[in-house]
């Protein structure tokens, strides 16, 4: 063979050198491999992403060597030698473990135009001035990266720019910064620390896009008239304020009336922005709208869209077909809904003017809202039925809080696409509707406090696939439980406040249940044994029932569980001990990371509260609350035995009630471990001996007054009372009171045997000294003697020994 002649492997070799794009998404690597990229030095663009290979993550790709690559997507790595890739146009890093090598030499990539970085972290003392010298970049987008850094004031050097967003993040810095980069189209900087007038970017009439919500600016809300081009604005959770009129300052403090604005917004959020004023008229004229957002402002006196929310709420005088989204909740607006809703705004399909006054009837012409699927008017005080006809493509529907009454109108059926139904808290009455069974996707039902009566309907078990949360609490529901219904989805039930009877014969499937509340009706039996199968159970509540036996040592097997109330019931046995290490404590997760706590254990966009009592005081928790709060209620029932003494994992404990039972037994010491404990109940036992010194210097111990401990005859030392011996004893009780119950024993038969002989003794002295009365009673024994005789011989004996 010739040797001049290139052989296969050299054919190979020379094609892969002449690559210029290479993608190598979702391959497996190692770093060996990846490192010979290097030698592809024609490459121009490159994607590494989704390389499964541990230690490849950690491998360098030999970037030096690239000098020509254009374009790049890097997923992993923790690369040097940026400083030679001069060509470089795009930059994209995703999930980067660290990026500090990146940002230290990112100055030195002066022809990149667009740079993505999403997800990265970085070290301390970050420094961004590196960012500054890219002058010809038009793009950039820093986002769920989490830096905490200000920007420099260079960055308004950025002239080229586009496109920027650094949203979700922490950075700070005064707006004044963008106030030059006037080809600026897009701008995102929302949560983050941002602050100064936002009347600093009226210059920048390319905006398309603006979003500013969730900082910390200042000014008034009239500066983006000038935005000629704007789409999309977004201002929520800001201190920007609302003129009282529809004038505005300028930096000469001279009042300039605003023009007819000359574009036309599709989305407008305001929420939690300023408090009160007025909106500008001039935006009246916004005809595209399809996104609305007014919420939690308090406007005063202005109309937008053609309607007015100051006071009664007005609509356009014609048809305004383009809007989709509109939310006016959290405001000061009242009146009547106005009944023509239906026919001005026909294309809405979220409506929610929750939070305000609206009173008077539900308007009827919300029936023929076809599109509409989000309807929420709920903390209004509408007083009225429910209308007879609502859209059938409703999937929340919420008039919760408010007055209305009357019945559930049967046409409701036929709503079957009906996710979260919310009718709790009016005067709503009748039974509950057996078909209600037929709206099978139906995730939420809440119809709590209202007059509902009669049996939970069997058609409920027909809910068991998607059904999550249930609320009849608070009605005059009868009957037992069906024990069909054990939905495998359920999450949260409210039973609470009811007159249900009978066991326990439902949920016993549902392995998802977090809350379960049959408090306050008339149940009997025995604590189920298979509760401790629901092991997603974080809050039971059982009290003020008939429940009788014992409590279940399977109840123990609820890791999970934060709150249990079985107070006031006929309960009996011991406390279990491995009670006090099942109630699960860690607190972390509710103040370290709340939302996902919430996410974790099911939380609901229903928030329903759950009665609970701390310091003899009955309270209503919501579910954002009751993350916190931990404890165990036993008390008013037949318990004995003594305090199990195990509170070793039972440390962030809040309430503890142990009151009215009858525990024997001194006090644990170990009580004092309970350090963030605030309510301690105790009362009405048959506790004995001293209260334990450490409970009178520790934390919220303190505060415990003569109330935690009243009712315990044998207990003794501060702050009850009564003082106790050197021995430690109370020195008015006996030695063995403890060992021998409350009767002394030997005091007893002694005190029975000398009345014996006290009595017979008196009776002989006052004879022998009175003989009139010696005379009278020897004669009533003589009669009562001879009645006794014949009255044997006439009855009882028989004729042949008479």
């Amino acid at each position: 063979m010739n040797d001049s002649v290139p052989s296969q492997d050299n054919k190979r070799e020379l094609k892969l050198m002449s690559l210029e794009e290479l993608n190598l998404w979702g391959n497996v690597f190692n770093s060996y491999m990846l490192s010979s990229l290097g030698s592809l030095s024609n490459l121009k663009s490159l994607s590494l992403t989704h390389i499964f290979d541990v230690d490849a993550m950690e491998g360098s790709i030999g970037l030096p060597a690239l000098k020509n690559l254009e374009k790049l997507h890097l997923e992993y790595g923790n690369e040097n030698g940026w400083q030679n890739l001069t060509n470089l146009k795009e930059l994209t890093l995703t999930d980067l473990s660290s990026t500090s090598n990146i940002i230290r030499d990112i100055g030195t990539l002066t022809s990149l135009e667009d740079l993505v970085i999403d997800g990265c972290d970085v070290g301390a003392n970050l420094n961004l001035y590196g960012f500054c010298e890219l002058r010809k970049q038009q793009t950039l987008a820093i986002i769920n990266s989490d830096w905490n850094v200000s920007l420099p004031e260079c960055f308004s050097e950025l002239t080229s720019l586009k496109y920027l967003d650094i949203s979700k993040n922490h950075f700070s810095g005064n707006i004044s910064v963008f106030k030059n980069l006037t080809l600026f189209e897009y701008l995102d900087i929302s949560f983050n620390n941002f602050f100064g007038d936002i009347s600093m970017l009226k210059n920048l009439t390319l905006l398309e896009y603006l979003d500013l919500s969730s900082n910390k600016f200042s000014g008034y809300i009239s500066f983006f008239m000038s935005l000629t081009s704007l789409r999309e604005l977004r201002l929520s959770k800001n201190k920007i304020e609302i003129p009282n009129n529809n004038m505005i300052y300028n930096a000469e403090t001279e009042m300039h009336s605003l023009d007819t604005p000359t574009f036309q917004l599709r989305s407008i959020t305001l929420s939690c922005c300023g408090d009160g004023g007025s909106f500008p008229q001039s935006l009246n004229h916004q005809h595209d709208l399809e996104h609305v957002d007014l919420s939690n402002i308090n406007f005063k006196g202005y109309q937008f869209p053609n309607c007015s929310l100051s006071g009664h709420f007005q609509l356009p005088p014609t048809s305004h077909r383009g809007l989709l989204y509109l939310d006016v909740s959290n405001n000061s607006l009242d009146g009547n809904i106005p009944n023509e809703i239906g026919a001005k705004l026909p294309s809405l399909k979220l409506l929610n003017m929750s939070n305000n006054f609206f009173g008077g009837g539900i308007a009827i012409s919300i029936g023929g809202m076809i599109f509409l699927q989000l309807l929420d008017l709920s903390n209004n005080k509408s007083s009225s039925g429910i209308p007879r006809h609502l859209p059938m493509g409703l999937v929340l529907f919420d008039v919760s809080n408010n007055q209305l009454f009357g019945d559930i109108p049967s046409s409701m059926e036929n709503l079957t696409l009906m996710l979260t139904l919310d009718l709790s808290n009016n005067t709503l009455f009748g039974g509950t509707p057996r078909w209600m069974g037929k709206m099978s996707n139906l995730e939420e039902l809440v119809m709590g406090n209202n007059h509902f009566e009669g049996p939970i309907p069997v058609e409920f078990c027909k809910l068991k696939y998607f059904l999550k949360i249930l609320d009849l609490s608070a009605n005059n529901i009868s009957g037992s439980l069906p024990s069909c219904f054990s939905s495998l989805s359920l999450t949260h039930v409210y039973l609470s406040r009811n007159k249900l009877k009978g066991p326990i014969t439902s949920f016993f499937n549902s392995s998802a249940l977090v809350t379960l509340d049959l408090s306050n009706n008339h149940l009997i039996g025995n604590i189920p044994n298979w509760i401790g199968s629901l092991s997603m159970l974080s809050y039971l509540l059982l009290n003020n029932n008939y429940f009788e036996g014992g409590i279940s040592v399977q109840l123990c097997e609820l890791h999970w569980l934060r709150l249990i109330d079985v107070s006031s019931n006929n309960l009996s046995g011991t406390i279990p001990p491995c009670l006090m290490i099942t109630i699960s404590n860690d607190s972390s997760r509710a103040k370290y990371n709340n939302s996902e706590y919430l996410d974790f254990i099911g939380y609901t966009s229903v928030d329903v509260p759950v009665k609970f009592t701390m310091k003899s005081i009955s309270y209503f928790y919501k579910a954002t609350v009751l993350t916190y709060l931990s404890g165990i209620d036993l008390s008013c029932n037949k318990l004995t035995g003594e305090i199990p003494h195990l509170f070793q994992h039972f440390q962030d404990i809040i309430v503890l009630n142990f009151s009215h039972n009858n525990l024997i037994g001194p006090i644990p010491p170990a009580l004092a471990d309970l350090s963030q404990i605030e309510s301690l109940d105790l009362s009405h036992n048959h506790l004995s001996g001293n209260i334990p010194s450490q409970l009178l210097g520790t934390g919220q111990f303190v505060t415990f007054e003569e109330s935690s401990y009243v009712g315990n005859p044998f207990l003794c030392g501060e702050p009850v009372p009564k003082n106790c011996s050197t021995n430690g004893s109370s020195s008015s009780v006996p030695k063995n009171a403890t060992d021998e119950g409350f009767i002394d024993m030997k005091v007893f038969y002694a005190s029975f045997v000398g009345s014996y002989i006290v009595m017979p003794l008196c009776i002989s002295i006052v004879l022998y000294i009175n003989p009139y009365w010696r005379q009278a009673w020897f004669y009533h024994v003589e009669a009562a003697t001879m009645s006794c005789y014949y009255f044997v011989l006439d009855n009882v004996l028989p004729k042949r020994f008479r």
